[in-house]
């Protein structure tokens, strides 16, 4: 142990050292250059953002249900950035049904020509490729990060409405949830952030540490100031491990519908203790996987080893909670998926195979189909998928349909006088249901009786004088500027009749 003379000794020895002139300089100077590192440090991480997030120009062709066969041309501007890989990730929304996608970059004139190489409709994200190589010269490309937490501060880059050069907006993550994306109607995982999202920011990453730890998708429903939306690392991280062999199979569905179990009552109904938490299955999808091994009534307690609260949410932070699909969500279509329930009060562990895929009701990226006859312009309405129970399955009489025909529009002739304003559903073709357009399509152009007669289900009839309406077809495509009767997809009334004509022989 030091005594007090030799510690007393060693203070005013380094007193005087640091008193000294030359010595105060000297860390004077190694402070500046610290503070020179630092700032070109800043610089440098700066520049290689900036070089690394690009402007979308994307030309997209655009469709009404009511004139199918005319387009309209749509010009939008988004923000993307590039990825490992030479890759360009931004939102589906900005390129959807393009027919011509440019990038610019912060500050340069050029304009390179992209292309689309992957695309889910499903979690508003896109993958780009450049076609001119020398785009990628300098290297930059932004890392991906992890899942921030609430509270933390972010920058948001893009290329907003109102000015051409890189934006950068400062906010916080708000908050994490399972939230509906506005593009596909379908609920992921998503983070809200206080920064503004304008028009022109889609796509834009949202950096903390020099690494992108969202892309910004959407603003809020009800048009709330400040609020906006960004899809987090746990889904762009799924869509391009999906990707990465060339293929997209999407989001697993969890094909089964279940309910809180928070009453008391309901609880006890099922003789559930207090450490016993979960949800309660009320219905399994008809024709799934997922119909093998649960059951109505079935309690799940434990998703991939982790317990459901009553509520329906699992903690993904600490102290932080997120529905329990959001598990599912981190799985790839035709993984498997470890789950515990109980079932008539006996615990149970399964596995269920996660083989089907979420889909959106929106379609994309395809040009419309129609059919015009006699006036009647006819286009197909795809069926949502509903989770149906076995029961309510088994009773439908057309089980096999998987898609309406839908009368959008009626070009006004002689022979749909009394039906100008009609807008219906098509139930049957002169006594004869359909499974889908092509089949509507078929009756339609087979029928040999003097009139065509549609019904929708409530027994209302559109009735076609076939004469008439054969007479009178070429007159109304030139008179609405129509060059076909029937999308590309369709024979046309000439191919059908040979068709008929060869099979009869």
């Amino acid at each position: 142990m030091f005594n007090k003379t030799i510690l007393m000794a060693m203070m005013i020895s380094l007193l005087f050292f640091f008193s000294t002139p030359a010595v105060f300089a000297e860390v004077s100077n190694s402070a500046e250059t610290v503070e020179e590192v630092i700032e070109v440090e800043a610089e440098e991480s700066e520049d290689k953002i900036a070089k690394s997030v690009v402007k979308i120009y994307a030309t997209a062709e655009t469709y009404s249900n009511y004139t199918p066969w005319n387009s309209n041309t749509e010009s939008r501007i988004g923000t993307g950035f590039v990825i490992k890989g030479d890759r360009i990730l931004t939102n589906a929304h900005v390129v959807a049904d393009h027919t011509f996608i440019e990038l610019q970059r912060d500050g340069k004139p050029d304009r390179y020509e992209a292309r689309l190489v992957a695309v889910s409709h499903e979690a508003d994200l896109a993958l780009l490729e450049v076609k001119d190589e020398s785009f990628f010269d300098n290297g930059a490309y932004i890392p991906l990060g992890e899942l921030p937490k609430v509270h933390q501060e972010i920058s948001v880059y893009g290329f907003p409405t109102g000015g051409d050069s890189l934006s950068v907006t400062k906010g916080i993550i708000s908050r994490i949830e399972y939230l509906e994306y506005a593009h596909s109607s379908l609920s992921f995982q998503s983070i809200q952030i206080d920064a503004a999202i304008n028009p022109g920011n889609s796509g834009g990453p949202a950096l903390a540490d020099g690494k992108a730890i969202g892309v910004a998708m959407q603003v809020a429903a009800n048009g709330e100031e400040n609020i906006g939306y960004m899809i987090p690392p746990t889904v762009i991280k799924h869509f391009l491990d999906d990707v990465a062999d060339k293929t997209y199979d999407g989001f697993p569905e969890f094909s089964a519908v279940t309910a809180k179990l928070i009453n008391p009552a309901l609880r006890k109904k099922h003789k559930l203790s207090k450490e016993q938490t979960g949800v309660m299955v009320t219905r399994v999808c008809a024709n799934t996987s997922l119909e093998k091994v649960l059951a109505m009534g079935d309690i799940i307690t434990h998703i991939d080893g982790q317990q459901i609260e009553n509520n329906g949410t699992i903690i993904f932070q600490p102290g932080k909670y997120i529905d329990f699909e959001y598990l599912v969500d981190q799985y790839q279509v035709g993984d498997e998926l470890a789950l515990k329930i109980i079932r008539d009060g006996e615990p149970q562990s399964v596995k269920v195979k996660l083989d089907k895929a979420a889909k959106s009701f929106y379609s994309y990226d395809k040009k419309p189909r129609y059919f015009v006859y006699g006036g009647f312009v006819f286009t197909p309405s795809r069926i949502p998928d509903y989770c149906q129970s076995r029961k309510d399955y088994d009773k439908e009489d057309n089980k096999d349909k998987r898609e309406n025909v839908l009368i959008t529009k009626v070009l006004a002739s002689s022979s749909n006088v009394g039906f100008h304003d009609l807008v219906m559903r098509v139930e049957t073709v002169n006594g004869e249901t359909y499974v889908d357009f092509s089949e509507f399509y078929e009756l339609v152009q087979r029928a040999n009786t003097p009139f065509v007669i549609l019904e929708n289900d409530a027994g209302y009839q559109v009735v076609i004088d076939r004469e008439i309406a054969s007479r009178e077809h070429n007159e109304l495509l030139k008179r609405y500027h129509m060059e076909s009767g029937q999308s590309a997809d369709l024979l046309s009334p000439e191919e059908h009749l040979a068709k008929n004509k060869a099979l009869a022989e």
